[in-house]
């Protein structure tokens, strides 16, 4: 009995040993827990402040994504809107080579239709031209003609004039011998009267007047007029210079002192020029 209580000491007293040591060594780890909790929360402090700055971050994170995505937004409108405008641009443009083309292609037709006209034109302004030369050619032998006949007509006057002369030279010397006027100092007079010699005529053709004003541009030239010319609105002349026909004028309007005129075609508008004398033939 001893004994059993003495072995009850024995582990009441180990128990109350064990009972200290896991005191003391649960208040060693109370102490660690407690500063593991304390460093813990220091821990979570930190963290908690990091989490609302991340948290700020975010929020502002967001309010840029959010812009961000309405500028993509408005970009994406922007784009559609110039795609829209691009595809309107190549059908105007696309619409355009069109018209481009059947301009060009209007172009070259009426390119080749004024080539064809002016060639036309060329071929009856050289037909109308020889036609109007062979007529002139023809006005001016008739002319030359007539101013042959004249000039024959002339030497024969002419011829005419010098037998009369030297058949009256011969009385006019019988009676000077005959007369003593002259060892005299009397005044000689003779009873030849030697016949009136006709003015011999200028050969020209038509009546003369002056170039006043050309303007090969319009095609027209003024002339100086005068009551020689007889012109009237609608007359067609020719202007000769120098024997040479320079083509034909049509009258347009007519004053006291000028005459206005269109230079018809196939005319030397070049060999008119102001200040020239040229003559006009019907």
């Amino acid at each position: 009995m001893n004994s059993l209580s003495l072995i009850l000491r024995i582990l009441a007293i180990v128990a109350a040993l064990a009972a200290g040591a896991l005191f003391f060594v649960s208040k060693g780890k109370l102490a660690d827990q407690q500063a593991a909790t304390q460093k813990a929360e220091q821990t979570t402090a930190a963290v908690q402040a990091e989490l609302g700055t991340a948290n700020e971050r975010v929020t502002a994170l967001e309010g840029s994504l959010k812009n961000e995505r309405e500028a993509l937004a408005d970009e994406k409108r922007k784009l559609e809107s110039s795609r829209s405008e691009m595809y309107t641009a190549r059908q105007e443009v696309s619409r355009t080579q069109q018209q481009l083309s059947a301009a060009k292609k209007n172009a070259e037709e009426l390119e080749s239709t004024a080539k064809r006209l002016r060639s036309d034109l060329l071929d009856a302004e050289q037909s109308v031209a020889s036609a109007s030369k062979e007529s002139e050619i023809a006005q001016l032998n008739e002319r030359i003609a007539e101013l042959e006949k004249s000039n024959a007509d002339l030497n024969e006057s002419l011829e005419a004039e010098k037998f009369s002369a030297s058949t009256a030279r011969p009385a006019a010397a019988a009676n000077t011998g005959s007369t003593g006027s002259l060892a005299t100092g009397g005044s000689y007079s003779s009873n030849f009267s030697p016949s009136a010699s006709q003015p011999l005529p200028t050969a020209s053709i038509g009546a003369k007047t002056t170039i006043q004003s050309l303007s090969s541009e319009n095609g027209l030239v003024v002339l100086a007029n005068n009551p020689e010319l007889g012109l009237s609105p609608g007359v067609e002349v020719k202007v000769i210079k120098d024997l040479k026909s320079l083509g034909k004028i049509r009258v347009v309007q007519v004053t006291d002192d000028l005459v206005v005129a269109n230079i018809l075609p196939g005319a030397n508008g070049r060999a008119m020029t102001a200040g020239s004398t040229v003559s006009l033939l019907r």
